[in-house]
């Protein structure tokens, strides 16, 4: 990710309320985070992102999200396997997470990569108000592609 993609993100942005360009700039520069975008193969179009930051043995995802029109065709699975990998390279034992209760597709892929849900906060989310769920992940050497 690059400050070239600020303006993708921004319009990408679904949340409420939605992270702003000078959000995801401050993450750019932030020493211990670091970012990934995907490319839709046919077109080269931005199609997602994941931001993350690793610090102390731990690693956390902040935003993670695959553009509407490119869901479904593997994306996130291979942003997010991206990411557990270079957790897993900077030595990160462990992953942290919040999620809607309500995004299934998400809590979906999460499980499937062997998160596990530890918290439940409630009103976390605003635009629609809802609960978060928080998952963690222990980190394996060696990521294995799911």
């Amino acid at each position: 990710m690059t400050e070239a993609d600020l303006v993708e993100l921004v319009l990408a942005e679904e949340e409420k309320p939605a992270w702003t360009a000078a959000q995801f700039a401050e993450e750019l520069y932030h020493p211990c985070a670091w970012q990934f975008v995907a490319c839709h193969d046919d077109s080269s179009r931005f199609a997602g992102y994941i931001c993350c930051r690793s610090v102390a043995g731990e690693a956390e995802i902040l935003k993670f999200a695959v553009i509407r029109q490119f869901r479904g065709q593997g994306l996130g699975r291979l942003l997010l396997q991206a990411a557990l990998q270079r957790m897993a390279e900077e030595g990160a034992g462990r992953c942290y997470l919040e999620v809607r209760d309500s995004n299934a597709v998400a809590r979906g892929l999460y499980e499937k990569f062997g998160f596990r849900q530890i918290g439940y906060r409630r009103d976390y989310y605003s635009s629609p108000r809802e609960a978060a769920v928080v998952y963690k992940l222990n980190i394996a050497k060696g990521v294995q592609k799911k």
